[in-house]
């Protein structure tokens, strides 16, 4: 499933919430922040710091809300936002870092949950468990990369916005990350 341009709700809600509509603000955060909240936790395991800065990035929203520009991708302006907030309050919170260093140095972990395999086989969950213990083996960036593309959908235009690299690079770190799964996930599973 391929991630489309926002949706007409969204599109809708966004021009709303835009022109002051405190409803439709409230709808985008509504629809938004459990995706939003687990990217961020993605970066801090902190669940109140990520909580604290989506907080404050729709504050900051609303504030502003009348010098925001459009958007064809309201999710991918989200998970932006999200992930700028979250190395700003990063870079407040270690003021002798530089934002590159906390940017090349940042926590990206990917969990599965258990709960949502309890329903299917056996065998599928040693394949996830498996699946996951290769996939923290990757290096962040690719991690990160694995997760926006399979794990919410985005497409490598939104990933190019969201990471701030150039497309080629997405395709080669998407490249590098299924290259260095794909020959250990095999061979865990045929042992």
């Amino acid at each position: 499933m391929k991630s489309q341009p926002s949706t007409d709700q969204d599109d809708s809600l966004w021009e709303e919430f835009r022109r002051g509509s405190k409803a439709s603000f409230e709808a985008l955060m509504t629809t938004h922040y459990r995706s939003l909240f687990s990217y961020g936790t993605k970066f801090s395991k902190d669940a109140e710091f990520v909580k604290d800065c989506l907080q404050e990035l729709f504050l900051e929203l609303w504030r502003n809300r009348q010098t925001i520009g459009a958007t064809d991708y309201v999710k991918s302006y989200l998970f932006k936002s999200v992930r700028h907030k979250i190395f700003r309050e990063l870079h407040k919170n270690r003021w002798h870092l530089n934002v590159e260093t906390i940017e090349d140095n940042y926590y990206f972990d990917v969990e599965f949950s258990i709960e949502h395999h309890l329903i299917r086989e056996q065998t599928l969950r040693e394949t996830s468990s498996k699946f996951a213990e290769l996939l923290n083996t990757l290096p962040k960036r690719q991690k990160e990369i694995i997760y926006l593309r399979f794990y919410q959908d985005l497409e490598v235009s939104e990933i190019v916005q969201i990471m701030e690299i150039n497309a080629q690079s997405v395709y080669n770190l998407l490249h590098k990350a299924l290259a260095n799964l794909r020959e250990p996930f095999q061979a865990r599973m045929h042992s």
